[in-house]
């Protein structure tokens, strides 16, 4: 049976950057359109709202020329004034004026029918169209119904004498309004795509200069981060150099004793000799925990996530340190919340409350008052930890040294124990500090976020 492996994409920061860079480009593809549809629409309401202008003035214009001529040549009818030559001389002057060109005058008389009509080839010249005096003859004029149904149309009524002699309309020719409709959109989208072109240009050589820029900016990074590292680890080796010097140099000597003693044994010579072995021992195993620590900060283990209680664990590593405690006359108490699950590793955890707890414990040997309170609380989705002393505490410029490692303020210790603790709560997504408070020497504070379990269990907290 073959069985097949989904494994999760993780695309590169250069896939990243080309992918933005995409959807960018397609963004402002997006909004260019819009904004074409908009300006084409906007200038095409422009372009009718002006026909619509043009025409209502050519038709005021045209009422109150007839009705003028009218009375000039005290004519009955429009059939009699458009027989005049000088009425049609006049009117053919009139028609070729530039703004005129684009509209056609229609006359109409009392019946509604039409008696003469105006308008412009597209050569320029005027159409002076003119309807016979029989009313059951046209001459070469017919009403095109289609065409003129669409166009931007205005009509006035003709008055001569306080009577209606007839009816006047302007009609905006729709041929030509289509094409200055269609000049103008055509003009709009090659502006707007030369624009599109150009932007396009320039968004793609700003990313390949921001990519540059980035690319180098990566390099000079990592090339940090390399130089930190080795940094860091010259200062963890002259550390461990100098931990280590110590107790082989005490070694050395205390060997060199023991070398002497047997060359020229003493009555004294085995006692003496016992002594030196049991500094020797402890100088071994003083410098055994110091590679151990080492070991355990520099490599720290993967261990395994799983439903955590973190106030169980810190009560067991208090039981555990109960003996020590009482021999140092430690009173310990633990208050606030009973139970707090989280996904968490429980060995780290322990490794934590045990540093943390073994310094409160060692910081108590010259006070009067040893007292330790350990307190836990749920608030804002987190798992809040302190634990407070009243021992010496620590100065507000060395509260963050002491996390360092090979800083300590204890005589003789390693300075691994809360190096150790940031480690793995950091590790955890939590943080830790050390603050001060009234009444107490020292209390640190630690944060754990409160984590859900594959097998779906929910965090929780009991009083």
């Amino acid at each position: 049976m073959v069985s097949f492996k989904v494994t999760k994409w993780s695309p590169s920061l250069r896939t990243k950057v080309i992918f933005f860079g995409l959807a960018c480009v397609v963004l402002l593809g997006f909004c260019l359109t819009l904004a074409t549809l908009y300006a084409v629409e906007a200038r095409k309401r422009q372009i009718v709202g002006h026909a619509q202008e043009v025409v209502e003035t050519s038709a005021d214009q045209w009422r109150d020329l007839l009705a003028k001529w009218l009375e000039e040549e005290k004519a009955t009818d429009l059939n009699t004034l458009l027989q005049s030559t000088r009425f049609r001389e006049a009117v053919r002057f009139l028609a070729s004026a530039k703004e005129n060109r684009a509209v056609q005058v229609t006359v109409f008389n009392n019946q509604n029918r039409i008696v003469a009509r105006l308008s412009q080839d597209e050569h320029g010249r005027i159409l002076y169209q003119e309807m016979a005096s029989d009313p059951g003859k046209d001459l070469r004029v017919e009403v095109d119904t289609t065409e003129t149904s669409d166009a931007t149309t205005a009509r006035r009524t003709i008055l001569h004498g306080g009577q209606p002699k007839g009816d006047v309309s302007a009609t905006y020719v729709p041929s030509v309004l289509l094409n200055e409709i269609r000049n103008e959109s055509q003009q709009i989208t090659f502006w707007l795509a030369a624009l599109a072109a150009t932007l396009t240009f320039l968004l793609a050589v700003t990313f390949t200069f921001l990519w540059k820029i980035f690319r180098r900016h990566l390099e000079r990074e990592r090339t940090h981060e390399k130089l930190d590292r080795m940094a860091y680890i010259g200062t963890l080796a002259s550390g461990l150099a100098h931990e280590i010097r110590n107790p082989l140099n005490a070694l050395s000597l205390n060997l060199d004793v023991v070398g002497e003693e047997i060359t020229d044994p003493q009555p004294s010579s085995s006692e003496r000799t016992s002594k030196i072995l049991d500094l020797i021992k402890s100088e071994i195993r003083r410098l055994n925990s110091t590679l151990t620590n080492f070991l355990q900060y520099a490599l720290p283990t993967s261990g395994r996530m799983q439903m955590t209680d973190v106030v169980a664990v810190l009560q067991e590593t208090a039981t555990l340190l109960e003996p020590d405690m009482r021999q140092r006359h430690v009173q310990y108490r633990f208050e606030g919340e009973r139970s707090c699950a989280t996904l968490a590793d429980p060995v780290a955890l322990r490794q934590v409350f045990w540093n943390v707890l073994l310094n409160a414990v060692q910081a108590l040997e010259e006070r009067n008052e040893r007292r330790i309170v350990a307190s836990c609380r749920v608030e804002g989705g987190e798992c809040r930890i302190e634990i407070r002393d009243t021992g010496p505490g620590v100065p507000a410029d060395r509260r963050e040294q002491v996390f360092e490692v090979f800083h300590s303020t204890r005589p003789g210790g390693s300075g691994f124990g809360l190096a150790i603790a940031r480690q793995v709560v950091t590790r955890h997504g939590g943080s830790i500090w050390i603050n001060s408070c009234d009444g107490w020497g020292c209390v640190v504070h630690i944060r754990l976020p409160l984590k859900v379990g594959k097998e779906g269990n929910r965090v929780g907290s009991t009083r």
